[in-house]
């Protein structure tokens, strides 16, 4: 009986039908790779998602080449992609491509093969032919001297013949060890008094060294980009090069039997709220630890993922952002060695395709990544921590599947009957929600790690400031005599502002004009380190000018500030103080941001401007003082979410202040002093804050009382824009029981020469057992308005769940 397979392809098709070749059959499996033909011209590598005898209503082609027989996707991680796919409306191929490993797309070579038959061949096959008869040669190698469309049909047809085969140059091996590690000189026996003599003058030399001390566990070190397990790099380079260190074949490590650094003892409070997390993950797949700042959640964390690897399984530990990781790697890379491995979209195609080979290899593993670490290969998963659960990065909103990290990860956990902490000290207000209504367990950890006590926030009131001429530049002179005082007894602060640049726009004084981003509906941001104007949606950049385009007026002005231009007032103010930025701009280096959190630590930095990359989990030691010179913007932004965002934001910037023994302090400017919200947030009132949020989203209608979905419809025309979505929401509005806002523009209503419009739709809580027909019903609207002209061109992304 012929067999077939079904296969996807990291494109946005469906998966396709395809018949096994006898010679092939009983070695594919599910997850195995392939090389097959699409239509006549396309030659490509998919994955196999089901084997059966079942002829599909087209005819078949063949399978060409295998080429990772040994499945590369387990099958719980496919039905994986698949849930995504469905609940996110999204196509598996356009799932399929997020969890894709890169190097696969340039990864098959072929090779001559010796055949019995006797074939006419093309000019171009010939050509093939004699080049691979000499030697093996890469896709890449082909394309190049044949170019892709001919080269993708005469390799069809040769794979059909049988005349050549298809290799891999990248052998994925689960089993494959680090080589990356050091030990001690078989020549060198070492006791505490050969230390001294070995290195007399270098105390980290020594520290090195007392690692292989013979009464110690002389365990090989692991070297890697980011730290030497706590130790100097310049001493392990010394003492490489006098032969005292010498590099080593990684061990041949099987279990994980504890830590390669005691992890630190528990306080009262935390042994409490370890076994209350225990407790609860005996009842349900999630649990919420609501920590406040500073009480050593990450103390948890460690204690937890022990647990796991001492029972060989493999645990997943996300972060928001990239940048954060470095942190994060270098303060717990000394107690797990070659069992951590971290994975994120700046990593080389190689560096994370040995992550995905050793998650392949069902044995203890610590992956410590962003969202996207979600998509790889477990098979022996038991625990997913997600730090700072509120933060909206974990979020996908350009691409679809608009996946959210928190909600998918619970899905991943019960595939795999894990378990997953959300840890916060700020949750979300969904999450807290499904911890008050039984979904998720809650364990509370309000005591902060040692004496200090929570920073205090006072509030300056920008009105009486201003009446009493007491600013300079935006800093009110309160703010400032306090960052004089914090300086001179030795602390450290930060000034936060949500916007990078020097000026938000110039504006001519004469007639108004503003320059404008070209293909965005944005004014350009000047950026004076550049000496540029430039868009922050499509990075269009112009050269400044003196005179203005419209009128040639030289009274222009720059409006507004961001860090750029906060960095250069302090400066000027205090010019004995050392100044340092922390943004998108400053912090684009390959080592940037880790060379910048050396400087803070170490004291090299007396002020540290910032966005809210700065709210992102950091530890400083000697932070004392926050500074922001504008909250007002955060509150009134045009969002429902708003008051729960700045309260967030603003408590784990008041977070990094006073993490020692040292009380911290923030100081925030305002014009709205009585506003309501600043009584939460200047008693740490999360639980008021959060009933009355509660409160006015029962009143409008809002999560967690009702289910969103957000299209985004965009087009280069926006008349035709405009009319598609008008037409799309009456479609809609015939199958869905439920509200429809819109079509409205978003904030910014046009990029990339793309007109945006948005439209919203309400789901209330009494059709929520009908939300996967809602959404197909929602997806098949969309898929008939583009069928008709003129709105084939228009791009819809549908935001499941949007924040």
């Amino acid at each position: 009986m012929k067999k077939f397979v079904d296969i996807i392809f990291p494109l946005p098709i469906k998966a396709l039908t395809y018949s096994i070749p006898l010679q092939y059959q009983n070695r594919l499996e599910i997850g195995s790779s392939v090389l097959v033909p699409l239509r006549s011209s396309k030659l490509l590598l998919g994955i196999v998602i089901r084997c059966h005898n079942i002829p599909p209503s087209y005819p078949t082609k063949d399978v060409l080449a295998i080429s990772y027989a040994t499945p590369l996707f387990t099958t719980q991680q496919l039905a994986f992609l698949e849930w995504m796919a469905k609940y996110y409306l999204s196509n598996l191929g356009e799932t399929l491509s997020m969890a894709w490993p890169k190097i696969l797309n340039n990864n098959i070579g072929f090779q001559y093969k010796e055949s019995m038959g006797n074939y006419t061949l093309s000019a171009i096959e010939q050509i093939i032919i004699t080049a691979l008869q000499h030697q093996s040669l890469s896709y890449r190698s082909i394309v190049s001297l044949i170019g892709q469309k001919d080269t993708n049909k005469a390799l069809i047809a040769l794979l059909s013949k049988r005349l050549v085969e298809a290799t891999v140059e990248t052998v994925i091996d689960p089993a494959e060890r680090d080589n990356r590690y050091i030990t001690l000189s078989p020549t060198i026996h070492l006791d505490p008094f050969t230390i001294t003599k070995l290195a007399p003058r270098s105390p980290k030399q020594q520290a090195l060294l007392a690692h292989f001390l013979p009464n110690k566990e002389n365990f090989p070190l692991y070297i890697s980009k980011e730290v030497l397990l706590g130790y100097s790099k310049s001493a392990f380079h010394a003492l490489y090069k006098k032969g005292i260190l010498i590099k080593t074949d990684s061990p041949q490590l099987v279990t994980f039997t504890a830590p390669c650094t005691p992890l630190s003892t528990l306080t009262t409070y935390q042994k409490k709220a370890l076994i209350e997390i225990e407790r609860q993950f005996t009842q349900k797949t999630a649990v919420l630890l609501y920590g406040t700042i500073g009480s050593g959640k990450t103390a948890l964390y460690m204690h937890l993922i022990a647990s796991a690897l001492c029972q060989q399984k493999q645990v997943l530990f996300l972060v928001p952002e990239i940048g954060l990781i470095t942190h994060i790697v270098e303060r717990i890379r000394p107690f797990w060695g070659e069992w951590l491995m971290v994975h994120h979209s700046k990593q080389s195609n190689k560096e994370r395709l040995k992550t995905w080979a050793r998650l392949l290899n069902p044995a203890a593993l610590l992956v410590i990544g962003t969202r996207s670490a979600l998509l790889l290969p477990f098979k022996a998963l038991q625990l997913i921590i997600i730090d700072e659960e509120h933060d909206q990065a974990y979020k996908q909103i350009d691409r679809m599947p608009t996946y959210h990290a928190r909600e998918s990860s619970i899905l991943l956990a019960q595939q795999h009957q894990a378990k997953v902490l959300l840890g916060s000290a700020t949750p979300s207000i969904e999450s807290y929600y499904n911890s008050q209504t039984g979904k998720y367990g809650l364990v509370r950890l309000s005591h902060r790690f040692g004496t200090a006590g929570q920073p205090k926030l006072f509030f300056i009131d920008l009105n009486i400031e201003k009446k009493r001429k007491a600013m300079r530049e935006n800093f009110s002179l309160t703010l400032l005599s306090k960052l004089e005082k914090n300086h001179i007894e030795g602390g450290q602060a930060m000034i936060f502002q949500n916007r990078r640049g020097y000026a938000s726009y110039f504006l001519c004084a004469a007639c108004g004009w503003i320059p404008r981003c070209l293909t965005c509906s944005v004014s350009l941001t000047y950026h004076q380190a550049s000496n540029h104007l430039r868009c922050h949606y499509c990075d269009y950049t112009r050269l400044t000018f003196s005179t203005c385009d419209h009128c040639g007026s030289k009274q222009l002005h720059n409006i507004g500030f961001g860090t750029e231009k906060l960095e250069e007032s302090l400066q000027l103010i205090f010019p004995k103080q050392k100044m340092a930025r922390m943004d998108l701009d400053s912090t684009k280096g390959k080592n940037s941001y880790q060379s910048l959190l050396k400087k803070i630590n170490n004291g090299s930095i007396d002020i540290l401007v910032g966005t809210q990359m700065m709210a992102k989990g950091l530890d400083f030691a000697n932070m004392r003082l926050i500074g922001i010179p504008d909250i007002d913007g955060l509150l009134y932004f045009p969002d429902f979410r708003s008051n729960e965002k700045c309260f967030q934001l603003i408590t784990q910037l008041a977070g990094r202040a006073g993490r020692r023994d040292k009380e911290g302090s923030v100081f925030i400017q305002t014009r709205q002093i009585d506003h309501p919200f600043f009584q939460y947030l200047s008693n740490g009132d999360y639980e008021g804050m959060y009933h009355s949020e509660l409160a006015e989203r029962k009143r409008f209608l809002y999560p967690p009382y009702v289910r969103l979905i957000k299209l985004r419809l965009s087009g280069m025309d926006g008349s035709t824009l405009q009319s598609g979505a008008i037409k799309l929401k009456k479609i809609l509005e015939k199958n869905f029981e439920g509200i429809a806002l819109g079509p409205q523009q978003p904030l910014v209503g046009k990029i990339r020469n793309y007109f945006l419009l948005d439209l919203l739709l309400k789901i209330p809580s009494k059709n929520l057992s009908r939300l996967q027909r809602t959404k197909e019903d929602v997806r098949n609207g969309c898929k008939y308005m583009l069928s008709k002209e003129p709105y084939s061109k228009i791009k819809i992304v549908l935001d499941i769940d949007p924040i």
